[in-house]
């Protein structure tokens, strides 16, 4: 029987310890390096990502702001046409008499008569020319209206609520047919006049301008400018550019 010699024994263990050693050194190494790259490229991403985000503003486009055409708007609005923005009712009652001094009122003839009317006015936007719309930028437009006025077109008279209160003929003195129209005219023209002396006027203004001003802010206009006469001109519209950037003009511009 042989005895196993110490020495190589002891050879193998130490050789075997060696081999451990190695790999778990390479093996630790394996993880420091993949540690430092890895935090190495997050480094390197972090200081890149501001950088490409600033060459990226230099070449984004910035798209252009389109004006709206001012003859398009104008050729809107004058569908419109003819705008009512304000109306009064008026009682008057008017009283004519005819021959009431001759021989005792025998061929006299009166007759009382109580009108009831309505005014309209308004703004006929039929009369707006491109020259009284003016377009300073996207959400700016100056405006000018045509002035108030009282629809004489429109009949004034309530015929069914008017009627004839009194009327006394002479006994030698036939009804004059003709008299009730002259008294209807006369109603009608008193009312005209008392609307006319009214604030109908002003009101039918202020209610078109705030009619025309809800339907400019229905096409984007935040900021509408009513003018007393015609505008001037608007300048050319420049768009503010920021800085880094370029106007890129759209298909068909």
């Amino acid at each position: 029987m042989t005895k196993e010699n110490p020495t190589r024994s002891s050879g193998g263990i130490l050789r075997t310890l060696a081999y451990l050693v190695i790999i778990i050194f390479f093996g630790l190494m394996s993880v420091f390096a993949y540690t430092l790259i890895t935090g190495a490229n997050r480094a390197s991403q972090a200081v890149v990502q501001p950088i490409g985000d600033l060459v990226r503003q230099l070449v984004v486009p910035v798209t252009p702001v389109i004006l709206p055409d001012p003859v398009t708007i104008v050729q809107a609005i004058n569908d419109l046409t003819r705008l009512e923005t304000a109306s009064f009712e008026f009682q008057q009652v008017v009283t004519a008499e005819t021959n009431r001094e001759i021989l005792w009122g025998a061929l006299g003839e009166s007759i009382i008569f109580v009108g009831y009317g309505k005014v309209y006015a308004g703004v006929d936007l039929a009369r707006m020319s491109v020259n009284d719309l003016q377009v300073l930028d996207p959400v700016t437009v100056q405006v000018h209206l045509p002035p108030a006025e009282i629809f004489a077109d429109i009949p004034v008279l309530d015929t069914e609520r008017s009627y004839v209160a009194d009327r006394n003929t002479g006994i030698l003195k036939r009804a004059d047919p003709e008299l009730e129209t002259q008294v209807r005219r006369a109603a009608e023209q008193a009312i005209k006049e008392a609307a006319a002396e009214s604030q109908i006027l002003a009101r039918a203004d202020y209610n078109a301008q705030e009619y025309m001003r809800a339907f400019l802010q229905g096409l984007g206009f935040t900021n509408v400018i009513f003018m007393a006469s015609p505008p001037e001109p608007a300048p050319p519209y420049v768009q503010p550019i920021p800085k880094g950037f370029a106007v890129t003009p759209q298909p068909g511009q």
